[in-house]
């Protein structure tokens, strides 16, 4: 971007009027942007929706990448399209958006897909079994019997994992893109406190600075917040922030939720990420926000997220 723009959160346009779990992705000089949307919580989402923005303000709807027509009665996938992100190896575009069958008793699992383009169209990769069933958990081939929010991540040594939590915690594990399939043991990520502020948890992201793992991941324990685990090593230990939560509506006047956010670089050089938010008064909305964060001299994540007062992009 070519000069600073000021704008509030939340970014509600004529074409984002509602969206939970926001995904920014930059490439080739456009901010492309997926989530969940409505209808939430009767199973009968549609699918998974782009959008395109040059200036993470202004967005033009794509349309559907991906349509729940790809699935039938039998399909595992049928369900629930929730939480879509996308990523980017080796010229290839990965989908992925979190779906489940209660017909067939099958729990919300990573649904991956795969496209030349990031606009589509997606081939499924694995549309005929579930990462994790309760088969392979009672079988000891996984630790999960279901996994959600799934989370994809490619480290400097091009191995790709894949996150996903549960009740159990936030579990990650290094996948095959190309045939959507678990490799080896898991690592334990995040693990849900016993009585604090983060004992429900999910919406994870790992995001890489100076050598260092950042796994941000939301709470649903006293509203929606936002905290993060850190480590040297992808492969852990990971340890919580003492700061937690870095992002929470507490004491904002008039903000409800704030999380299941995504942290990426802008075209300037920010760090940004994004996230919804919930405004007392429109409490079935799922509004879009942006707002900056940093690393201190210690490598600590700095932020004035939530806001909802003027901010500069």
């Amino acid at each position: 971007m070519e000069k600073a723009i000021k704008y509030r959160n939340p970014i509600c346009t004529q074409t984002i009027k509602n969206i939970r779990d926001p995904f920014i992705i930059p490439e080739n000089g456009i901010y492309y942007l997926t989530g969940t949307i409505p209808p939430y919580w009767d199973g009968k989402s549609e699918g998974v929706k782009l959008w395109k923005s040059r200036d993470l303000l202004n967005w033009e709807e794509i349309g559907f990448i991906l349509h729940r027509s790809a699935a039938n009665e039998n399909s595992w996938f049928r369900d629930f399209w929730w939480a879509p992100e996308i990523h980017k190896k080796n010229g290839k575009f990965y989908l992925t958006v979190n779906c489940r069958n209660d017909g067939l008793e099958i729990g919300q699992n990573p649904l991956i897909a795969v496209s030349d383009r990031i606009d589509g169209e997606y081939t499924l990769l694995n549309a005929d079994e579930p990462l994790f069933t309760k088969e392979k958990y009672e079988s000891g081939k996984v630790i999960l019997p279901d996994g959600n929010d799934a989370n994809l991540f490619t480290d400097t040594d091009g191995k790709t994992y894949i996150t996903c939590c549960s009740w159990d915690g936030i579990f990650l594990y290094e996948i095959n893109l190309e045939t959507a399939e678990i490799i080896g043991e898991p690592t334990m990520v995040v693990l849900p406190s016993e009585d604090g502020w983060d004992t429900k948890i999910e919406g994870q992201f790992i995001f890489l600075h100076n050598n260092k793992y950042y796994c941000f991941y939301s709470s649903f324990t006293r509203s929606y917040e936002v905290g993060i685990s850190t480590a040297d090593n992808i492969r852990g230990p990971w340890k919580k922030d003492p700061s937690n939560p870095i992002i929470t509506p507490n004491g904002v006047e008039g903000l409800i939720h704030s999380g299941h956010n995504c942290a990426f670089k802008d075209y300037s050089g920010n760090y940004l990420t994004a996230y919804h938010i919930t405004l007392e008064g429109r409490e079935n909305e799922q509004l879009l926000a942006i707002d900056k964060f940093d690393f201190d001299e210690k490598g600590n994540v700095k932020t004035h997220a939530p806001t909802l007062s003027e901010q500069t992009l």
